[in-house]
């Protein structure tokens, strides 16, 4: 368990990395395609749909680490109220719910993506092949649900058995 937890954990960085370098080129492809608009009057042709794909990237792929490094946004006002139990118990209940959404996610954009394979769809004025980045949200949404799973796991055999599993960050 130690070994999958922290490949995991290292998979699920490497991820949010190579998102981070999307969100990274994207911002530096819309700031030369704005000075291109307005220094030499036209701007990138496909800056705009190349932005939209890297942004994708950028969103999806830095999901799995925010919850695995749970820098996501909770709503707890409600839950601090609650006994020890009943907060462990609305922590199972708001886990199955996010399990079973990631789940139809990852299962309907897998299909969605599949059907962009077989139509060979790409992008209108790039021509950039649609089915790889749309493969980004089923991966996203199973990373996740791996990382809830596990955490599951951990809370289920206890903390003290994968305590000296940190994190990379």
């Amino acid at each position: 368990m130690r070994v999958l937890s922290t490949w995991l954990d290292r998979l699920v960085y490497g991820v949010f990395l190579i998102g981070v370098c999307g969100g990274v080129f994207m911002t530096g492809l819309v700031l030369v395609s704005t000075l291109m608009r307005y220094l030499a009057g036209s701007p990138i042709g496909f800056s705009d749909e190349l932005s939209g794909l890297l942004f994708l990237s950028l969103s999806f792929l830095s999901l799995p680490h925010v919850l695995n490094t749970s820098q996501h946004i909770r709503i707890d006002l409600l839950v601090r109220t609650f006994s020890h139990r009943l907060a462990v118990v609305a922590d199972i209940f708001a886990n199955a719910i996010f399990i079973a959404f990631a789940g139809i996610f990852a299962y309907e954009a897998w299909d969605f993506m599949v059907f962009s394979l077989q139509i060979g769809a790409r992008s209108e004025i790039s021509g950039v092949l649609l089915w790889p980045w749309m493969a980004l949200m089923p991966l996203s949404m199973l990373l996740c649900i791996l990382i809830i799973v596990r955490n599951g796991l951990r809370g289920l055999f206890g903390r003290n058995a994968s305590s000296s599993e940190g994190g990379l960050s």
